[in-house]
């Protein structure tokens, strides 16, 4: 049930955030929004494409965490058997997942080409127009002088990626107007970081699957270690999905429409902000270490089973009467 209303929150505040960023279905009147079309605007452009790409990361993200555990569990021996049980499981449900993720963060791509171009040139670090256009692996993005340093690029693979054709157009950072740029450098390498963690979670999987297929997958101690260590790695990549998607948005808060320095509150002051942050930071640095710290204790006290076996009475006698049994006197 958690489970179940956690994706239905997801659902609704997906649908919000990607209301703002290709927003539909609504009118303006003396600078306010008003609705039209509910269904446009809750199942905006954006919307399908953005719940899908989240949804599943969460999903990816929970199975990592249990593909860690199991290994856990697994080299330590005492559950061996449950954590061998649960790790099949996780790598059954990574399998059909992580190659799914890849396939729907392209259709996402592919929608944010058309909707957001200007965040896409960001996310290439692509300061002018190209086609064919190459892939940036790597650089160094040069705001003042407009351009990326350092840059290490594959022809025509950034045009068959984003646009499925190898002779795609993909417009620069030079073409949208210099306050309507979003700023380069935490888009550009929150993406790479994003991509590669998804890349080494594909490695990953295949990985486990050789292994099986050898019949070393819970004898290879190092494999299982690394299940450990890439236990979290789905949530920096959530929080770098996220980064790529926010700050790519800058500067606007409804994409096109409303600017960021709009929407601030005029009764709002600089103190009044900080100690909301504080107040905020306060209560997750409590909650979160405690909710790691009791996590943990289960990890380590691994699963409990209940007694199966009741405990003898007195005189092997039971506790109350049988019923329908005869009753039989001391003469009998």
């Amino acid at each position: 049930m958690v489970a179940i209303g956690t994706l239905f929150s997801s659902f609704w505040i997906l649908s919000v955030n990607s209301w703002m960023q290709t927003p539909a279905g609504y009118e303006v009147h003396d600078g306010r929004f008003f609705p039209t079309d509910w269904m446009a605007a809750i199942f905006n452009p954006s919307f399908p494409y953005r719940l899908a790409h989240n949804v599943s990361a969460f999903y990816i993200t929970t199975g990592f965490v249990v593909l860690g555990v199991s290994a856990y569990l697994v080299r330590g021996g005492t559950f061996a058997s449950e954590g061998r049980r649960t790790m099949r499981m996780a790598l059954g449900f990574l399998t059909v997942f992580v190659p799914l993720q890849i396939v729907l963060g392209d259709s996402h791509g592919l929608n944010t080409r058309e909707h957001q171009p200007a965040k896409l040139a960001a996310i290439e670090g692509r300061y002018d127009t190209a086609s064919p256009a190459p892939l940036t692996l790597f650089g160094i993005p040069n705001a003042g002088a407009e351009r990326m340093d350092y840059a290490i690029e594959v022809p025509w693979l950034g045009s068959l990626i984003l646009t499925h054709s190898l002779n795609g157009e993909i417009r620069g950072l030079k073409d949208f107007p210099a306050d309507q740029r979003p700023p380069v450098g935490p888009v550009f390498y929150a993406f790479r970081v994003m991509v590669g963690i998804g890349l080494a979670m594909l490695g990953m999987v295949v990985l486990a699957w050789w292994l099986r297929w050898r019949g070393t997958l819970y004898q290879s101690g190092w494999f299982l270690l690394l299940c450990q260590w890439a236990a979290p790695l789905g949530f920096v990549a959530v929080l770098a999905g996220w980064t790529t998607t926010e700050v790519g948005r800058q500067p606007w808060t409804i994409y096109g429409l409303m600017r960021t320095e709009h929407s601030v509150s005029p009764s709002l002051t600089g103190p009044d902000v900080l100690w909301s942050l504080l107040a905020y930071m306060a209560v997750y640095l409590v909650m979160y270490p405690a909710g790691i710290a009791v996590m943990a204790r289960m990890v380590r006290q691994g699963p409990r089973e209940e007694a199966m076996a009741a405990k003898p009475t007195e005189g092997l006698q039971p506790r109350a009467p049988i019923v329908g049994a005869p009753v039989i006197g001391p003469a009998e």
